[in-house]
């Protein structure tokens, strides 16, 4: 389903909860696009991922993802393991699931369990896409 409700405060903390205990990994995105300059912004990540740095699964060059498509652009996915210590790194960060936006933050957050994208957000165009039973199990806690 997609919804265009910016999820703030106390009910984002409880959405990053809710998607801690279901999905193992989290991703978001740095668009090559946006870099001004790239080596100094790809810096200025790596000192804001500092706290998490050992959670690090993997950083891809892309051109698309569950929000976006590119065409020949590309951009870095980061993707991380969610547990404890990272749920909180995101919780920390900003008050919004629409919080995550260049150049404060990286941008495009999505949660997976596995290979299955449970929550995808695209911040700069207001909108995030999430599975209907996730969404629900939000609603109703």
């Amino acid at each position: 389903m997609m919804i265009t409700e910016n999820i703030m405060e106390q009910r984002y903390q409880h959405l990053i909860d809710i998607l801690a205990k279901r999905c193992n990994r989290f991703a978001f995105v740095e668009n090559r696009q946006l870099m001004e300059n790239e080596e100094l912004r790809l810096a200025a990540v790596d000192e804001l991922l500092a706290p998490i740095k050992s959670q690090l699964i993997e950083r891809k060059v892309q051109n698309e993802w569950e929000t976006t498509t590119l065409g020949e652009n590309t951009a870095f996915v980061y993707y991380f393991l969610l547990n404890d210590t990272t749920a909180q790194f995101l919780k920390e960060r900003t008050d919004s699931l629409f919080g995550w936006i260049t150049p404060e933050l990286p941008e495009d957050l999505m949660f997976y369990d596995d290979e299955q994208c449970l929550l995808a957000a695209c911040s700069h165009e207001g909108f995030f896409w999430m599975g209907e039973k996730v969404w629900d199990r939000f609603l109703l806690s």
